[in-house]
C-alpha cells in the first residue's frame, strides 16, 4: 500500500475515532477520586475509574483493538488492489487506434482517423494511465491529446473511467460491471453537450477484448427523442 496514502488513512481513521471517544467520555458519570491523605502525602492512592470501565491499558481499552482493527481492515481492504483490477491487465501496452464517429443517428458513413495510444500502471496497480496522442482536429488544427484514468473502486465495487482532452473543458465519468459471459466493461454515466446544451446527456460506453492484441472500445449516446445510437468507435490493435 502507498505508505502517504496510508498514513492519511491512519490519521483520519485515528482522529475520527477520538473524537468520537473524547465526546463519548465526557458524558459518561464518574465518580469523585478520593483526596490523598494530607498527612501522607506518599500514601496518596491513583483515582479508581467509574465503574464499568477498564483501566487504561487494558484489553478492550477505546483506541486499542476491537473497533480500530475493524477500522483498519477496512481501509486496507479499501486500498488494495485485487482480481478485478488484474482484469485491466490486457490493456497495458503501446497501441495504434482507428477511431471512427458519427455525428448524428443520420449519419451513414462516420469520419475515421488513427493515432497512437499508451497505457500503464500506475500507483502500484491502482490505475491505468492511457496517454493518446492523434492527428490535428478542430479549427485550431492543433494535434489531438488525450488522456484516461482506469481503475476498479473497491467499495462501490464498480470500474470507473475518467477521460479529457485538449479539444474540451470538460470529462467524462463513467462506473459500470465486468460482463463475464461478453468479455467486457460495460459503464454509463452523463457528459454536458455542447450542441444542445444538454447537461446530463446520458452515455454508455462498452470496453471489450478480443485476445490480447485487440479492444474495441465502444461509445453510445441519445438522440433527441431518446433512441440510442452508436457515436463513436475506437479499435486498438498492439502496436508491433
Amino acid at each position: 500500500m502507498n505508505r502517504m496514502w496510508m498514513r492519511g488513512a491512519v490519521g483520519l481513521c485515528s482522529l475520527m475515532l477520538c473524537v468520537a471517544l473524547t465526546k463519548a467520555q465526557e458524558k459518561k458519570p464518574g465518580t469523585e477520586p478520593k483526596k490523598p491523605d494530607a498527612a501522607k502525602p506518599d500514601q496518596a492512592q491513583k483515582p479508581e475509574p467509574p465503574k464499568g470501565e477498564k483501566p487504561s491499558g487494558e484489553k478492550g481499552q477505546p483506541g486499542q483493538g476491537g473497533e480500530t482493527d475493524e477500522m483498519m481492515k477496512k481501509c486496507m481492504e479499501y486500498g488494495t488492489p485485487g482480481e478485478a483490477h488484474k482484469r485491466l491487465e490486457p490493456m497495458v501496452g503501446k497501441w495504434e487506434y482507428e477511431f471512427r464517429w458519427w455525428m448524428g443517428p443520420e449519419q451513414a458513413e462516420p469520419e475515421v482517423s488513427k493515432g497512437a495510444s499508451e497505457m500503464k500502471w500506475i500507483f502500484d496497480g491502482r490505475f491505468i494511465q492511457q496517454d493518446v496522442t492523434g492527428p490535428a482536429e478542430g479549427p485550431e488544427g492543433k494535434p489531438f491529446k488525450g488522456q484516461g484514468l482506469y481503475g476498479y473502486d473497491n467499495v462501490r465495487k464498480e470500474y470507473v473511467s475518467i477521460w479529457f482532452d485538449n479539444m474540451s473543458t470538460g470529462m467524462l465519468v463513467a462506473y459500470g460491471k465486468w460482463d463475464e459471459a461478453a468479455k467486457a466493461i460495460t459503464m454509463g454515466g452523463e457528459a454536458a453537450c455542447p450542441m444542445t446544451g444538454n447537461l446530463h446527456q446520458k452515455f454508455r460506453t462498452v470496453t471489450k477484448w478480443d485476445g490480447n492484441d485487440k479492444c474495441v472500445y465502444t461509445h453510445y449516446s441519445l438522440d433527441p427523442a431518446g433512441k440510442e445510437f452508436k457515436t463513436m468507435e475506437i479499435t486498438y490493435t498492439r502496436a508491433k
